[in-house]
């Protein structure tokens, strides 16, 4: 290998080729003038390149030292006569040194006998009085030379030793010392190479491993041949054990190692044992080929009821219940994926379990194999499908609740822009009961849990279609949806019929009891194809149908219906609301109570008409999500909230509520404006909590789970509102960590009347307990509620017994005061 460049001529030979440059400033640098009877003592040790015709060129001559050094006579020796890597050299240094017109040099490297040569060559491009140019080399052919075997026995962290025989009287090999080991060698043994050097072999090995070691490498001399062995000894004192896989090899009567630390894959080994064998999970070896079982743990074992004999005789399919689909059709198929699948096993008694199973590719006694585990997952699905029934359908009535009502209804809206699919019409009923109150006050909460109970009932003998549904939606709500052909003709007579049927008397606690029903109903039309707005047209149907007598039904007409022109002069000032920032944020205490202790506010968003006075939000967030407001309002809620905070004590969090029209289409504006807003006010992430409620996860779930995600890697906690109020899907607390769940205060207000509200308290205040999610109870009036709330282990507490909402310039001088939360009402008050 060579490496051409210029160089200077008082660095290389200055005699030489200062005398070029002399020549040169006189305006010929000849092969005459600087060669011909001038070389001198470097005539030894220089060749000359001349051309031969075309692309050849040839050495045409050189000195007995240069002829030395590539080991053959030179006259008129065409360079394709070399040896490729000396014709290459040469070859560089004539275009080299032609083309920069200078003396080049070029830095040589040749293999001979083991060893790199490197030595110095110097081309001096020169003009000649016969013919063409022609290039003058020279050299002092004195160079470094590196042992290749040096190299590589310096360089590898692997032990290399090479053993000398030792023999007894009658020439037979009995043991080996060491003559030369290289420092990959001495850092494995702790010990420098002087302290090893000529020890015998012998002194390493264990008493009862002594013979069979050496016998065996003594075989390895005999034979000619090579070995490889695994071998661990104690590097006493202190040293820990040492684990090195053992490459015997022999030249003559020397025999050569290759040590190799094998420590880290030993404990490797170890560790998947441990893990295997000792793990709790049922797991299991396979074959990669043909899903034999190569290995099974004792927790398979225990678990399934088949002995590890039975599992070496039967495959993966074997352990799988006839009854489930996801068997493939081929015995051979590997029927479980990487991620968890949920599968359906059977044991040795017959009995079936469901299982969360897990496959990953590994090798296991060196050929393919797949390790399988399998959690039994079959109570948790017993109770997840539990909690999916209560999670869409009424506690009391068992009626399906709001949440499947709006998704029965929003696929049902989605149907009619299919005509393949079109169910023919979309109708809604909207259903008040009429005089419940009375009844609810005068004979009690139990009796009206029962009175419910025979609505619904009723309501199922009404609407007997597989196609329809009802719902109730809470308190005395409830809801119809009618789907199919003549959907409008048959909804019509099914309110008819509805009035009637609860017009008729109630037995109640041996009592008559009546009551009435009003009812709206609203068609799904070009202008009303979506869950809301067919749902807000059948409520102000109903409004009308109770101003007009009650009792009856109306049907949802744009023209008559003169409150959607209020509800549009409403959407007018509230976009000049927003656009002037006239809306503002007050703030309720969080009262930790186990402390009783102020440790954050929920920012509330309040608006004061010029008018109307106070708008209430449940009236005006609503509109604002409708008309597309609510970013605005959302982002402006949420900087105030951040920046009023940051004036607060430190442990003070504050809570801000999302609205689901925030976290579409992507998420992704949320997510930066939350980012953008901690930025700006540099508040501690960990002191913002948002707030959302569950219809967030009732549509583009995968989608709005990773907008919560990415808000948590910010830091930022999640809170779900409302929770237990129908929407509530607790099958979402699998997939995502929520840090806080805020019981709705429907639940609270009756926790000294209702046992059942007590239940519930309790049963969500213990899947807290359980999960590690913060409890919040919201509405917390009286301190009986208080008092239950904290028998029953909630968290924390929020409501008007603290205080109500109030502008931040109240809320500053009580954070800043702190004390017992049972003053704040001295100091709202204040």
């Amino acid at each position: 290998m060579s490496y051409p460049h210029s160089i200077d001529p008082v660095l290389l030979e200055p005699d030489l080729v200062q005398r070029w440059f002399e020549l040169r400033r006189h305006g010929s640098t000849s092969y005459e003038e600087l060669v011909l009877g001038a070389l001198g003592r470097y005539s030894a040790k220089s060749a000359l390149i001349v051309a031969a015709g075309g692309d050849r060129l040839a050495l045409k001559w050189a000195g007995h030292g240069f002829e030395t050094w590539l080991g053959r006579e030179v006259w008129d020796l065409s360079l394709a006569d070399l040896d490729p890597h000396d014709e290459g050299t040469f070859r560089r240094a004539w275009v080299s040194a032609l083309e920069t017109g200078e003396p080049t040099r070029l830095v040589c490297q040749r293999v001979r006998n083991g060893s790199v040569e490197t030595v110095t060559l110097t081309a001096l491009p020169l003009t000649q009085r016969w013919g063409g140019p022609v290039v003058l080399l020279f050299s002092d052919l004195v160079g470094q030379r590196t042992s290749l075997v040096e190299a590589i026995f310096r360089s590898t962290r692997q032990g290399i030793l090479a053993l000398s025989t030792l023999r007894d009287d009658a020439g037979r090999p009995e043991d080996f010392q060491i003559v030369a080991i290289n420092d990959g060698g001495s850092t494995l043994f702790r010990q420098s190479t002087e302290a090893l050097l000529w020890r015998r072999l012998s002194e390493f090995l264990l008493p009862a491993d002594r013979r069979p070691i050496l016998d065996r490498l003594c075989r390895v001399l005999q034979d000619g041949s090579t070995d490889a062995f695994e071998y661990s000894f104690d590097l006493r004192p202190g040293g820990g054990w040492l684990h090195l896989q053992v490459e015997a090899g022999c030249v003559g009567d020397l025999l050569a190692l290759v040590v190799t630390d094998v420590g880290g894959i030993k404990a490797r080994e170890e560790s998947y044992r441990l893990l295997f064998e000792d793990n709790p999970m049922p797991m299991w070896v396979c074959d990669g080929e043909d899903q034999r079982f190569l290995a099974v743990n004792k927790a398979a074992v225990d678990h399934y009821g088949f002995s590890a004999q039975d599992f070496s005789a039967m495959r993966v399919h074997d352990l799988l219940s006839g009854d489930d689909p996801s068997v493939p059709a081929k015995a051979d198929a590997m029927p479980v994926k990487s991620a968890g699948e949920l599968q359906a096993h059977r044991r040795s008694d017959g009995s079936q379990i469901e299982t969360l199973s897990y496959a990953r590719p590994i090798r296991y006694q060196d050929r393919p194999a797949v390790l399988l585990a399998a959690t039994d997952v079959t109570e948790r699905r017993r109770i997840e499908a539990h909690v999916a029934h209560l999670a869409h359908h009424d506690f009391l009535t068992g009626l399906p609740n709001r949440a499947l009502f709006l998704k029965r209804l929003s696929e049902a809206l989605v149907g009619l822009d299919d005509p393949a699919s079109s169910p023919g019409g979309v109708a809604v009923l909207c259903l008040d009961l009429d005089g419940f109150k009375g009844v609810n006050d005068r004979l009690g909460h139990p009796a009206g849990d029962e009175l419910l109970c025979l609505v619904a009932s009723r309501l199922r003998a009404e609407v007997p279609g597989r196609a329809d549904l009802v719902a109730r939606l809470g308190g005395d709500e409830f809801s119809v949806l009618v789907m199919g052909d003549e959907a409008m003709r048959r909804a019509d007579a099914m309110a008819g019929r509805i009035v009637d049927a609860l017009s008729a008397p109630f037995l109640l606690k041996r009592q008559e009891v009546f009551i009435g029903v009003s009812i709206g109903l609203a068609e799904a039309t070009p202008d009303a194809r979506t869950s809301d707005r067919l749902l807000a047209n059948a409520d102000l149907a109903l409004y009308r149908a109770k101003r007009e007598g009650r009792r009856t039904h109306r049907w949802f007409d744009a023209d008559v219906d003169t409150v959607i022109q209020a509800s549009r002069a409403l959407e007018q000032d509230l976009r000049a609301a927003v656009a002037d920032k006239a809306l503002g944020v007050h703030y309720q205490p969080l009262v930790d109570c186990a402390r009783d202790e102020i440790v954050g506010c929920e920012a509330l968003v309040r608006w004061r008409h010029p008018v109307h006075g106070f708008i209430s939000p449940a009236e005006f967030i609503p509109l604002a999500e409708t008309i597309g407001l609510i970013l605005d309002i959302g982002d402006y809620v949420l900087r105030e909230a951040c920046r009023e905070a940051t004036s607060w004590p430190e442990h003070v969090k504050v809570a801000v509520n999302l609205s689901p029209a925030q976290f579409h289409p992507n998420g992704n504006h949320l997510v930066d404006t939350v980012k953008m807003v901690l930025d700006e006010t540099g508040l501690d992430p960990a002191r913002l909590e948002v707030e959302i409620t569950e219809s967030i996860l009732l549509k583009d779930t995968e989608t709005n789970l990773a907008t919560l995600a990415r808000l948590r890697a910010l830091g930022v906690r999640i809170a779900v509102d409302d929770f237990g109020t129908g929407y509530s899907s607790l099958t979402y607390l699998r997939v995502f960590s929520f840090d806080k769940l805020k019981i709705d205060k429907s639940f609270v207000q009756e926790l000294g009347a209702r046992p059942e509200c007590r239940a519930i308290v309790a049963a969500i205040t213990g899947l807290g307990s359980s999960l590690g999610i913060t409890i919040n109870a919201e509405g917390v009036e009286t301190p009986v509620q208080l008092r239950h709330l904290r028998e029953l282990g909630c968290d924390e507490v929020q409501g008007f017994l603290f205080g109500r909402p109030v502008p931040p310039e109240r809320i500053r001088p009580i954070l800043a005061t702190g004390g017992p939360a049972f003053r704040l009402r001295e100091a709202f008050a204040a």
